[in-house]
């Protein structure tokens, strides 16, 4: 279940012409002229986090499973999607 990022087509954007990101359904855009917002969202994307579950916990079982806990809520404004960044790497989407 979920998104098969491994069958991601391109396409381009019906207003601007440019190329775009899929993301999680989960995404909810900001208003178009919520500047600021937007710039998090761009760091964000480019850093690979596309909306996807950020979890707070992630356990390696002894037989090599993984076990998630805690969501984590995405940030809002730009220092905290650079912490946020650097906290969850291990959870992009490469």
């Amino acid at each position: 279940m979920g998104t098969d990022f491994d069958s991601i087509k391109e396409s381009n954007c019906p207003e601007s012409g440019q190329k775009m990101t899929l993301v999680s359904h989960r995404f909810r855009p900001p208003k178009k002229t919520d500047d600021k917002k937007w710039e998090v969202v761009r760091y964000l994307v480019n850093h690979g986090f596309l909306y996807q579950h950020i979890y707070q916990k992630v356990i390696e079982n002894s037989n090599g499973t993984k076990s998630y806990e805690n969501y984590v809520d995405y940030p809002e404004n730009i220092k905290d999607s650079i912490d946020f960044v650097n906290k969850f790497k291990s959870q992009v989407i490469k």
